[in-house]
C-alpha cells in the first residue's frame, strides 16, 4: 500500500518542532508590519499562514484530519516566501537555522496532496505540470521560441562553444516577449565588461523550481538529476542566472545533486564586476529608487547587499528603503504559484500593499532583481490611481553602461 503522506513524514521532526505560538502571524514591530501577507490579504483564518498550515499537518500525521478539497485551498494558499521562518524564535543554537522549517512543510503538504488526491488540486497548478510534460516548461513554449530573445546577438553555444560564462536565462523570460530585453541588456552588460557569455538557446533546460514550489516533487527531483549532467557537460566554468528562482534552485538544490559548476545571480556578479574596475556606470539616473528584494535572492540565497551597491554606484540615483525591507520584506506577492491560486486576485493585493510602502518612503520607481516579482509588481502598479514604474536593476544598469554601442 502506498504511503499518502510520505512527504510529511520525511519532515515530520520540523512539523512537530512548531510550539504554536503564533509569532508568524501575530508579531508586529516598527520593521515588521506583519509577517504573512497572505494572512494580511485575507480574512486572517489560522490556515492562511504558517501556524494553521503546520495543525493541519500534524492532524493529517496523527489521523484526526483527511485529506479534502479545503485543504487543497489551505495548502497552495501560500507563497512560499519565508518570513515566517525568518520572524520564528525557534532557531537550532548549534546552526542558528530555523526548526521549524515552513517552506519545507508546505511543499511536503502539496507533494502528498498531488499523489493522493490531484483531481483537488486547482486546475491552474495541473495545468502547468501538463505543459512541463508536454513541452518541458511549465509555460507551453515551443523550444523553437525559447531562443527568440536572443535574435542578431550572434551568441556562442554550449556545450560547443570554449567558454566561461554560460548566461542561463530560465522559461520565464525566454518565454514572455516582455521581459525578452531583460536578457538582451544582460548580454550587453556583460559584452562591456569584457565578457561574450555562452548560451543554450533551445537546449537550455527548465531548472524545476515551479514544479517543486507546487508538489510535484518527483517530476522535480528527475528534472534536476537530468539537468545536472547536461549542464555539467556545458563545458562552461561558471553559471549566471538572470531569474531568482532559478539561481536559487541551481545553487541549493542542483549542488546537493551534484552540480560542479560555480552558479551566481546576475545581480551579485555585477557587484563583483564593479568593485573589480572591469565594468563602469557612467550615465546618470536621477530618480528616487526603492529596492524590493525577491524571496528567492534575498532570504533564501542571503543576497540583500550586492543589488543595493550597485543602485549606488549608478549616478544620481537616490536609493530609499521601505520599513519591511531586507530579511523583513514582503513577498511581491507571486511566490509558490499564487499568480495561479484564486486568479491571482490575492497575488495582485499583496503587490500593491509593496507598492504602496514604496510610494510612502518616497520612491517613483520600484526595481527588483527577478522576472516574476516583475511581471506581478507591474500588474498590481497598473491598478493604481498613479501607476509607479517597475524596472529591473539590468534595465538601470545597462542605461547606465558607457558604450550602449
Amino acid at each position: 500500500m502506498t504511503d499518502s503522506l510520505k512527504s510529511l513524514r520525511r519532515c515530520a521532526d520540523t512539523i512537530y518542532s512548531c510550539r504554536s505560538c503564533g509569532m508568524c502571524g501575530n508579531k508586529m514591530t516598527a520593521k515588521v508590519p506583519y509577517v504573512c501577507p497572505l494572512r494580511e490579504a485575507t480574512a486572517g483564518f489560522d490556515h492562511f499562514y504558517a501556524r494553521g498550515k503546520i495543525v493541519i499537518a500534524r492532524g493529517l500525521l496523527e489521523g484526526s484530519l483527511e485529506m479534502t478539497p479545503d485543504l487543497a485551498e489551505a495548502a497552495y494558499g501560500c507563497m512560499l516566501c519565508g518570513n515566517c521562518m525568518t520572524q520564528c524564535g525557534a532557531t537550532d543554537r548549534t546552526t542558528a537555522e530555523p526548526l521549524v522549517d515552513t517552506v519545507r512543510i508546505v511543499e511536503a503538504l502539496r507533494a502528498d496532496l498531488l499523489q493522493s488526491h490531484s483531481e483537488w488540486v486547482p486546475e491552474g497548478y495541473r495545468a502547468l505540470l501538463s505543459a512541463t510534460r508536454q513541452y518541458d516548461n511549465p509555460w507551453a513554449a515551443p523550444r523553437s521560441a525559447r531562443e527568440k530573445w536572443c535574435k542578431g546577438l550572434d551568441l556562442p553555444r554550449a556545450p560547443h562553444a570554449d567558454c566561461g560564462v554560460l548566461l542561463f536565462v530560465g522559461c520565464t523570460i525566454a518565454s514572455t516577449p516582455a521581459l525578452h530585453g531583460q536578457a538582451r541588456k544582460a548580454v550587453h552588460v556583460l559584452r562591456a565588461a569584457g565578457i561574450n557569455p555562452a548560451i543554450m538557446g533551445r537546449d537550455e533546460p527548465c531548472c524545476a523550481s515551479v514544479q517543486r514550489r507546487i508538489g510535484a516533487a518527483d517530476m522535480a527531483a528527475d528534472m534536476v538529476r537530468n539537468n545536472v549532467d547536461q549542464l555539467n557537460a556545458s563545458g562552461c566554468s561558471e553559471i549566471v542566472a538572470l531569474c531568482a528562482g532559478c539561481a536559487n534552485m541551481l545553487a541549493n538544490d542542483y549542488r546537493a545533486a551534484g552540480l560542479k559548476v560555480r552558479v551566481r545571480h546576475i545581480v551579485p556578479y555585477l557587484a563583483e564586476l564593479l568593485e573589480q574596475g572591469r565594468l563602469e556606470l557612467r550615465h546618470p539616473y536621477a530618480q528616487t529608487v526603492c529596492y524590493h528584494d525577491p524571496c528567492h535572492l534575498g532570504r533564501h540565497m542571503g543576497i540583500f547587499e550586492q543589488p543595493r551597491a550597485v543602485l549606488r554606484a549608478i549616478p544620481g540615483l537616490r536609493l530609499v528603503e521601505r520599513n519591511a525591507t531586507g530579511k523583513n520584506t514582503l513577498c511581491c506577492g507571486a511566490g509558490g504559484g499564487m499568480r495561479v491560486f484564486e486568479s491571482g486576485v490575492r497575488a495582485l493585493d499583496i503587490a500593491r500593499a509593496g507598492l504602496l510602502q514604496a510610494v510612502q518612503a518616497g520612491a517613483d520607481v520600484m526595481v527588483s532583481a527577478c522576472p516574476f516579482c516583475e511581471m506581478n509588481l507591474t500588474a498590481a502598479a497598473q491598478t493604481l490611481p498613479e501607476p509607479i514604474p517597475v524596472l529591473d536593476i539590468i534595465d538601470l544598469v545597462c542605461a547606465a553602461v558607457e558604450d550602449r554601442g
